[in-house]
């Protein structure tokens, strides 16, 4: 007679998850990886992302206002308030969806909606609770605005040629909207996951046949087939394999001859003496956990077979869902082959820099949970409403009440509900568009975030260690440098004309240059390099400040082959930077 299994130490849930994770790796993403399909979007959910996806263009692509209202030179409404309006002239409105079909002059206003697309020569957008507009000629503008503000500028969502997807990240329905976004129909992906199931135990019968007076009908097996079925994997269906220790091992031996990913097993994991599944995972591979301090569901089996994860589910249906739900899903999220946690985890991490929410109102905050050794650190993205492409890098949101009438300083503590478990991520602190050089360089499947800040330093202590960056040089920060080099900073400017600067677009980290290089131009603040670039080629800006890299998106379409030739390049700074590894 087989002895008895006793359980003499239960594993807490989540330490469970963490031994079998760390147990098998990589190697259920790495063998799925070996695989590529270019399938339409509605049918890459459940799957990873098979190579690197750049944004095939900016998102938003041109000027977009962000409220109703009426866009204006700044300069024109200096000092305007509610008791001293100014009165500009009105010259009509840009619907949604339409290019404008003038310029605003100076003097004048133009009304758009939430949005419309910004008409060259305006520069900010005053709100329409601000705005008198007199018989469709005249309007009376009752509050000031600074250059760019209710603008969402070009490229301040994604810029074109960032890696919006990268190799080895689940699918989930967000990121199919940020790839939707950019007006991508098919994308390479993995085969979907294939996971085998089976239930075990003479009592078993199939639904639809004769229980007989002692027969129990299989509930487990049919809850599990439509659980994975909604996740979008492929499910082997091997049916109930009786209480012997022969018949559950050659159930295991079809699933792997099908190159199973994940088995799936339920009943057969108890103390007792018929219960033979654990004795055939110990036979076949190894055996990582058995009983976890759960209930119900006690009695659960984790392990590996090569490189294919075993999940051994208790027999009883409340158990077996019970398990699943709240040790099978996050197991499956843990090892990287599932998106979303359906029981989302809260955690509490730093803030990477200041974050401010709306007055009035809760604002959700997606949020980037970067993970190091022994610490991780909250980092803000995709903050405006019409931001979804960069939405799908964040794991999680955090909530600023309605009542919080300040920021949040960096460092303060947030809690954030995840909805996936945080990938490992390359931190972008300076505007590049080389990351996939870089990526190639570490030889690591990495998420890029990207969050050029005026103080690099700062931001770069609150780090983790062991968080992959690309920046400027001149931490005090100890990097383990993997690539460095030196790019120059260019002024561009029309050939055509004065040759002087009226208005300049510059990427934030480089506003330091601007009054140098255009000292009497307005200047237009943009978050990226290629925003810059699209509000100059598009005449909103004759000037532009930009690294020199992106010398090449000048010239690298009919249009800017013709705008290179008008254009003039003026070196107005020089800057090095590093791809490194932090480390204390």
């Amino acid at each position: 007679m087989s002895k008895r299994s006793i359980f003499k130490r239960l594993l807490e849930p989540w330490e469970a998850i963490d031994l079998v994770a760390t147990r098998i790796g990589s190697k259920l993403r790495d063998r799925l990886l070996h695989t590529l399909e270019h399938v339409i979007l509605t049918e890459a959910v459940g799957r990873l992302i098979a190579s690197n996806i750049p944004a095939p263009r900016s998102l938003p692509w041109y000027p977009r206002s962000l409220v109703d209202g009426c866009a204006v030179r700044s300069v024109d409404v200096a000092g305007a308030f509610e008791d001293r309006p100014v009165k500009l002239a009105y010259s009509g409105r840009v619907p949604i969806g339409e290019k404008p079909r003038k310029s605003l002059e100076p003097g004048g206003c133009i009304e758009v909606d939430t949005g419309s697309w910004v008409p060259k020569g305006a520069d900010a957008v005053v709100p329409i609770e601000y705005v008198r507009i007199i018989d469709g000629k005249e309007a009376y503008i009752e509050r000031s605005v600074s250059p760019g503000q209710n603008i969402a500028m070009p490229a301040s969502d994604v810029a074109e040629g960032d890696i919006i997807a990268y190799r080895g990240q689940p699918v989930s329905p967000i990121l199919i909207a940020s790839l939707a976004a950019l007006g991508l129909k098919e994308i390479p992906v993995t085969r979907r996951v294939r996971v085998a199931v089976f239930s075990t135990g003479e009592e078993l019968v199939e639904p639809g046949e004769d229980a007989g007076e002692a027969g129990i009908y299989d509930a487990n097996r049919f809850y599990l087939k439509s659980k994975l079925k909604s996740l979008n994997w492929e499910v082997v269906d091997l049916g109930i394999a009786p209480d012997d220790l022969e018949a559950v091992e050659d159930a295991i031996g079809k699933a792997l001859d099908h190159g199973s990913d994940v088995i799936i097993a339920s009943g057969g994991t108890s103390a007792g003496v018929d219960d033979v599944v654990y004795r055939a995972l110990k036979r076949l591979g190894e055996l990582i956990v058995h009983g976890i301090r759960i209930k119900p569901g006690k009695p659960t089996i984790l392990g590996v077979i090569g490189d294919t994860l075993f999940l051994g589910l208790p027999g009883n249906p409340r158990s077996c869902i019970n398990v699943f739900e709240k040790i099978g899903i996050p197991l499956l999220v843990r090892v990287g082959i599932l998106a979303s946690l359906e029981s989302p985890l809260k955690v509490t991490a730093p803030l990477a820099h200041s974050l401010t929410g709306e007055r009035g109102r809760h604002t959700i905050a997606p949020i980037a949970l970067i993970k190091g050794v022994d610490s991780s650190v909250a980092i803000p993205v995709s903050i405006e409403s019409y931001m979804i492409a960069s939405y799908a890098l964040s794991d999680g949101y955090t909530v600023i009440p309605s009542t919080r009438y300040r920021p949040l300083e960096q460092g303060t503590p947030v809690e954030i509900e995840l909805w996936r478990i945080p990938p490992e991520t390359l931190v972008v602190l300076t505007d590049t568009i080389k990351v996939s050089e870089v990526l190639e360089l570490i030889g690591r499947n990495l998420r890029p975030i990207y969050k050029p800040t005026p103080e690099q330093d700062k931001f770069l202590s609150n780090l983790p260690a062991n968080v992959a960056v690309i920046t400027k040089s001149g931490s005090s920060r100890r990097l383990r440098i993997l690539k460095a080099w030196t790019r120059e900073v260019l002024l561009l400017r029309r050939r055509t004309g004065s040759g002087e600067c009226s208005s300049v677009a510059v990427p934030i980290e480089y506003l330091s240059l601007a009054g140098n290089a255009a000292p009497e131009a307005l200047v237009i603040p943009v978050p990226r390099a290629v925003s810059a670039i699209t509000l100059y080629r598009d005449s909103y800006a004759d000037c532009a400040i930009i690294p020199s890299e992106y010398w090449s998106m000048i010239t690298s379409t009919q249009s800017g082959v013709r705008e290179a030739t008008e254009t003039e390049k003026i070196v107005v700074g020089r800057e090095n930077i590093i791809a490194a590894i932090t480390g204390e």
